[in-house]
C-alpha cells in the first residue's frame, strides 16, 4: 500500500508534443558571425568569431558541428590553434583552454594569465612563452620542456616547422635564439637581430631600406639580399607576409611576391593590388583578383587554372586551399585545389571549378539589426487582370475587366487540361490563409537579405555600398508599396546613416529579387521618418522624412501632403521635442520641448502603425464598460539615474507633448524592455532591492465615454485613469513582443525572448492589473484569474520547445489570413520562425481531422433526409385517402 501512495506522490501533469509536430511551422538556423580567427584540418575549419563564438564548420557541407558561447568579457584573444585533435584557445580572462576538436568538449582549463605567446607544434604539442619561461608541452606530449628566460628578455616572436621550433628573445641590445627539436632539450645561441622583424611560418625576415634580411629555421645567423638582385626595382612602399612568403608593395603597379624556395627569396610574380595570394605546395599559389580564383606557377607565372566567382560580396579578405579529399579539388594533369573564402560581406564560401561541391554560409545573418515581414504576391494568370485601364470611361473599364477574366479563365483551363503553365514559383505564391511570408532583414555590413517563411531558405540577397547604421546600431525600414499591385513592383525602403555619418542614404529595393529600384542621399542626418496611410496614384504609400536641417523630404519625391498635419517627435540626448510641418515652406516648427531627467534613456518605444484595436471598451462583469484609451500617438520612455538608483517610465502624447503617465522605481536599474500596444504598456526591471526581475503592466482608461469613434490628440484634454500592477519575471530577459491579428479579436499575447534562449507566449490575461485576490461572481463571469505574484510559464508554452537559441535580439511578428494565428521571426546569433496561436486554432480545422467520416456522415444525412421526406410524403398521401 506504501508502495502505491508513492506512486500516486510523484505523479504529476506532463506536457508533451508529438515528435512529427516539431519543425512542421517552424524552423531555425544557426550562425556564427564574422570569423576573427581560423584554423582548417582536412575535414572541419574552426572558427573564432567577432561575437566570441568558438565553432567547427564542416568543409564538405557548410554545416557547424559545434559551437560555444563566451561572455564578452571571456572573449577570445588568442586562437584556435590546432595540434593534432586538440584545440587550444586563450581568452581575455587569462584562461588556456584546451578543446576536443572531435566534439567540441572542454578538456582542460588552466590559468594563462602570464602567457604571452601561444604556438601549436607538429608533434601534438603546444609552445607557451610565459613572461619568465619558455614551455614545450600540452595534453598530448609525452614529454614537456621549460626553459627559463634571462631576466630583462623578452620574446619577439617564434618560427617553426616539422623539425621544431625556434623562439627569438632580445633585452634590447642582446638578442637570444631558443631552439627545441623534438625528443632533444631546448637549445639557446645568441645572434644579432635587424629591427622590424616579420615573422613566417619558418623563417624570419626584415626589411633594411633595400636589403632584405631572413633568418631560415634552423639557422642561427641572418642573412642578407639585395632587393635589386631578386628583381625588385622600384620603391618599397609596404611589406606583409603570405603564409611563408612576402608581398613587398613596390610602386604603383600593386606588390611583388617574394618566395622563399629552399630557403633562397626571389620575386617570381607582380601582384594586382587589392588582390590575395596564397601558396599551394612547393611551386603553387593561388590567387584572388577581382572575384576570380586563378592556380598560377610561382616559377614562370603561368595561369593553370582560372574560374570566376559570384559578385555582390564585397571584396575576398582571406583564403585557404582545401586539401586533396575535399571534393571541390580537382585532380587531372594538374592539380587545382579547392578554396575556403571569407568575404568582406562576413560570408563564407567554399568554392572551386566543380559547381556541385560549392557551398556559402551568410555569417552576416548573425548580425540581423533590422526585419519586416511582407505578404508574397498573389497568384497572377493574366497580367490584365492586375491592370488598370487608362480610359476615363466606366463602361470601358469595366469592359477591360470582364475580358481579362476571360482571358483568366481560358489559361486557368489550359493549365489544368496540361496545354499551359503558371509562370510564377509555385512557393513564391501568396497560400490561401497567407500563412507564407517574405523575411527582409537588414544586417550591420549593409546587407539586405530575404527569406522564403517556409523553411527559411534564402530568396536573394544584395550588399548595399556606402552606409552603415545609425546610431542607434540599426536601421530604419518601411514597405510603401506591397506585393499586391502587379504589374508594379514592391518597394522596401531602407534608410540607412552614410559611412561618413554626415548624411542620410534612402534605398529602394525590390524584396522579390533584391534590385535596387532607388536611391538618393540627402545632405543631413535623419531625425526622424514617418509612413504615412497616404498612397499616391502607383499605390506607394507616402515616406515623410525629417533631416537636421529642419527641412521635410518626401519619398516618392514630389509627393503632396498639404491637406495632411504632419508632426514630429525627436529625441536629442535628454530633450524631446515636438515639431509641426508648415505646409507653404516644407520645414518645421517647435511646438513644445521638455527635458527628461536621468543619467541614460534605456529605451524609446511608440505604438505600431499598424497595430489593430477591435474594440475601444472592456466589459466588465457587472455589465459595466471600461472605455479604453487608445491614443495612436503616444511614445514611451524609459530613463535610469545612477546615482540615485531609481528607474522613470514615462509616456507623452508627441503631438501635444502632454505627459500622459509617470512612474518612479526606486532601488531598480535597467536593461529595460518596454511595450507599447492598444491602451497598455509592459516593461520589464531589474529590482535592485529584492533582487529579482518583475515585469510590470500599465493600463489606461478614460473616466467618461469618448465623444467620437476616432481618436484626435489636438481634441479637447481627456481624464485617464490608470491600472498598475507588477508581477515576478522568473527570468531575465532579452526582448518584448506581442502577437498581432488581422482584427485583433484574438486575445493578445505577449512574447518573452529569455536570455537564455527560449521563447514563452504568455496570455495577456496572465498580464492583467485587475486580477483579485479573491474572485467575485462578477469577475469570474468577466474571465479574470486569481492573483498571483510569479509569472509561471508552463513548458507547453515555450515556442522554440527543444531549441535553444543564441543571443536572441529582437522579434517581429505579422498578420496571416487567419484571426487564430500570428507569425513570429526572432533574430540574433540565430534565426527562428514559427506560428503562434494564442488562442488555439479556432478558425481551422485539426490535422488529423477525419474528413472520410464527415463526407459519409453527410451523405447518409442527405440520403436519410430524402428518405423520410419521401415517407412523409406518401403517408399525408395515405391520409387524404381515408
Amino acid at each position: 500500500m506504501t508502495g502505491w501512495v508513492w506512486i500516486l506522490a510523484l505523479l504529476s501533469c506532463v506536457y508533451g508534443l508529438y515528435e512529427d509536430q516539431v519543425g512542421l511551422h517552424d524552423w531555425s538556423q544557426q550562425y556564427v558571425g564574422a570569423v576573427k580567427t581560423k584554423v582548417a584540418s582536412s575535414r572541419r575549419v574552426y572558427l573564432s568569431t567577432h561575437l566570441s563564438i568558438l565553432a567547427a564548420v564542416d568543409l564538405r557541407s557548410g554545416e557547424v558541428v559545434w559551437r560555444h558561447k563566451f561572455t564578452h568579457g571571456d572573449s577570445i584573444v588568442e586562437g584556435p590553434l590546432l595540434s593534432g585533435d586538440i584545440l587550444a584557445t586563450r581568452h581575455a580572462t587569462g584562461q588556456l583552454r584546451y578543446w576536443d576538436c572531435i566534439t567540441g568538449i572542454l578538456v582542460s582549463d588552466v590559468s594563462g594569465k602570464d602567457i604571452i605567446q601561444l604556438a601549436p607544434l607538429s608533434d601534438g604539442s603546444f609552445l607557451i612563452v610565459r613572461r619568465n619561461t619558455v614551455t614545450v608541452g600540452g595534453l598530448s606530449s609525452s614529454n614537456s620542456y621549460t626553459v627559463d628566460i634571462p631576466a630583462g628578455f623578452s620574446s619577439l616572436g617564434y618560427i617553426k616547422s616539422s623539425s621544431g621550433v625556434q623562439v627569438l628573445l632580445s633585452d634590447g641590445q642582446t638578442s637570444l635564439l631558443l631552439s627545441y627539436v623534438p625528443g632533444q632539450p631546448i637549445g639557446t645561441s645568441a645572434l644579432s637581430l635587424p629591427s622590424s622583424l616579420i615573422f613566417l611560418d619558418d623563417l624570419v625576415t626584415a626589411l633594411d631600406g633595400t636589403t632584405l634580411h631572413y633568418l631560415n629555421m634552423g639557422s642561427d645567423s641572418f642573412q642578407t639580399v639585395e632587393l635589386a638582385d631578386i628583381g625588385v626595382n622600384q620603391p618599397v612602399n609596404s611589406i606583409k607576409s603570405a603564409g611563408r612568403s612576402l608581398l613587398i608593395g613596390a610602386g604603383d603597379k600593386g606588390s611583388v611576391f617574394i618566395n622563399f624556395k629552399d630557403g633562397t627569396p626571389r620575386a617570381v610574380k607582380v601582384i594586382e593590388k587589392g588582390a590575395i595570394a596564397q601558396v599551394v605546395g612547393s611551386d603553387q599559389m593561388i590567387m584572388v583578383t577581382d572575384n576570380t580564383v586563378s592556380l598560377v606557377q610561382i616559377s614562370n607565372g603561368f595561369v593553370h587554372h582560372s574560374y570566376t566567382l559570384e559578385a555582390n560580396r564585397g571584396h575576398v579578405v582571406s583564403i585557404a586551399p582545401l586539401s586533396v579529399s575535399h571534393p571541390c579539388t580537382t585532380i587531372s594533369s594538374v592539380k587545382v585545389p579547392g578554396v575556403f573564402l571569407t568575404w568582406s560581406d562576413q560570408s563564407l564560401m567554399v568554392t572551386g571549378d566543380n559547381d556541385s561541391c560549392t557551398w556559402i554560409r551568410e555569417e552576416s545573418l548573425a548580425s540581423v539589426t533590422t526585419a519586416t515581414l511582407m505578404d508574397l504576391p498573389s497568384i497572377s494568370l493574366n497580367p490584365l487582370t492586375h491592370q488598370r485601364s487608362t480610359s476615363g470611361n466606366p463602361f470601358t473599364a469595366w469592359v477591360d475587366r470582364i475580358q481579362s477574366q476571360f482571358l483568366d479563365l481560358n489559361k486557368m483551363i489550359n493549365i489544368y487540361f496540361g496545354t499551359a503553365h503558371v509562370d510564377a514559383s509555385p512557393d513564391m505564391e501568396r497560400d490561401s490563409f497567407n500563412l507564407n511570408k517574405l523575411i527582409v532583414t537588414m544586417t550591420t555590413v549593409g546587407k539586405v537579405h530575404v527569406l522564403h517563411s517556409k523553411g527559411g531558405r534564402l530568396v536573394c540577397s544584395r550588399l548595399i555600398s556606402g552606409i552603415k547604421p545609425f546610431d542607434t546600431g540599426k536601421y530604419q525600414m518601411h514597405v510603401t508599396r506591397t506585393s499586391s499591385h502587379y504589374p508594379l513592383s514592391a518597394n522596401v525602403v531602407i534608410l540607412a546613416s552614410s559611412v561618413n555619418g554626415t548624411s542620410t542614404v534612402l534605398t529602394v529595393i525590390n524584396p522579390l529579387d533584391c534590385s535596387i529600384e532607388y536611391r538618393h542621399q540627402f545632405p543631413s542626418k535623419l531625425m526622424q521618418a514617418q509612413l504615412t496611410p497616404i498612397e499616391d496614384e502607383d499605390y506607394s504609400k507616402i515616406l515623410v522624412l525629417l533631416t537636421e536641417d529642419k527641412k521635410v523630404h518626401t519619398f516618392p519625391p514630389h509627393s503632396s501632403l498639404a491637406s495632411v498635419p504632419l508632426f514630429f517627435t525627436v529625441l536629442n540626448g535628454q530633450t524631446l521635442t515636438g515639431y509641426k510641418v508648415v505646409e507653404v515652406s516644407s520645414m518645421v516648427e517647435e511646438t513644445w520641448s521638455t527635458h527628461v531627467r536621468g543619467d541614460s534613456v534605456l529605451s524609446v518605444v511608440s505604438k505600431d502603425q499598424n497595430d489593430a484595436v477591435y474594440s475601444q471598451g472592456r466589459a466588465l462583469g457587472d455589465r459595466s464598460v471600461l472605455h479604453k484609451y487608445i491614443n495612436p500617438n503616444v511614445m514611451a520612455i524609459a530613463v535610469e539615474s545612477t546615482d540615485k538608483g531609481h528607474v522613470d517610465i514615462l509616456v507623452y502624447d508627441m503631438v501635444t507633448g502632454e505627459q500622459v503617465y509617470y512612474s518612479r522605481h526606486k532601488q531598480y536599474s535597467g536593461p529595460a524592455h518596454v511595450l507599447l500596444s492598444e491602451n497598455w504598456l509592459v516593461y520589464h526591471l531589474w529590482n535592485s532591492k529584492l533582487r529579482r526581475y518583475e515585469v510590470t503592466v500599465v493600463e489606461f482608461y478614460l473616466d467618461t465615454p469618448p465623444k467620437a469613434s476616432e481618436f484626435s490628440s489636438l481634441a479637447s484634454q481627456y481624464k485617464i485613469s490608470t491600472l498598475q500592477q507588477s508581477y515576478i519575471s522568473i527570468s531575465p530577459l532579452n526582448t518584448l513582443e506581442t502577437t498581432t491579428t488581422l482584427k485583433s479579436i484574438t486575445n493578445r499575447a505577449i512574447l518573452f525572448a529569455e536570455t537564455g534562449g527560449r521563447i514563452a507566449v504568455v496570455p495577456k490575461a496572465l498580464l492583467d492589473p485587475r486580477r483579485p485576490a479573491k474572485p467575485t461572481a462578477a469577475d469570474k463571469m468577466e474571465g479574470l484569474l486569481p492573483y498571483s505574484p510569479q509569472i509561471v510559464v508552463p513548458p507547453i508554452s515555450y515556442l522554440t520547445f527543444n531549441k535553444t537559441l543564441m543571443d536572441i535580439r529582437g522579434m517581429t511578428t505579422g498578420v496571416t489570413g487567419l484571426e487564430s494565428t500570428s507569425i513570429l521571426f526572432s533574430y540574433g546569433t540565430d534565426l527562428f520562425f514559427t506560428r503562434v496561436t494564442p488562442a488555439k486554432t479556432f478558425d481551422m480545422l485539426n490535422e488529423d481531422f477525419d474528413y472520410n467520416f464527415i463526407g459519409l456522415v453527410l451523405v447518409g444525412l442527405c440520403l436519410a433526409t430524402i428518405f423520410t421526406h419521401a415517407m412523409a410524403d406518401n403517408k399525408a398521401l395515405n391520409k387524404k385517402w381515408k
